[in-house]
């Protein structure tokens, strides 16, 4: 996998679908609200999500089904009334995937317990924790044999 930096210098093959906003930002970057979603057909499962003002702040995103079949979250009363999510397919959730040691996939890990909540119709979102987190790790091995480990 490229690094964003220097992939994304290569315009012709990344693609903007969704520009979003996250209502206090991201769990360290508070002040960080706005966002674009990129995607590189070739990085695929792998997705960027990237400050619309910083460009150089952005990060790897997996969709969870992606990677671990049996994700189940369940998110507070609160969170789902501000998002206006009424029902799963209203939601797109986004986990953010940490890589070790350069693009090395076998130690990547992501991140089930603070995912970005995303509704697909306004595009407004939220980093969350999800009030099931004791089930699930920060640093899930992506290429493991999903299992919640």
């Amino acid at each position: 996998m490229k690094i964003a930096t220097e992939s994304q210098k290569n315009k012709d093959v990344w693609v903007k679908p969704m520009e979003f906003k996250l209502s206090k930002g991201l769990i360290g970057f508070p002040e960080e609200t706005e966002f674009e979603l990129l995607v590189n057909t070739e990085e695929l499962p792998f997705m960027w999500i990237r400050s619309s003002t910083n460009h150089e702040l952005g990060f790897i995103v997996l969709e969870p089904s992606q990677f671990l079949a049996d994700y189940e979250i369940e998110i507070a009363d609160d969170d789902a009334e501000e998002l206006d999510i009424h029902s799963f397919d209203d939601a797109l959730i986004l986990n953010i995937v940490t890589l070790r040691g350069g693009d090395d996939l076998e130690s990547a890990t992501a991140n089930l317990v603070g995912p970005i909540l995303l509704n697909r119709n306004s595009l407004m979102g939220k980093q969350v924790i999800v009030s099931n987190h004791t089930k699930y790790s920060t640093k899930h091995p992506i290429l493991s044999n999903n299992d919640n480990g």
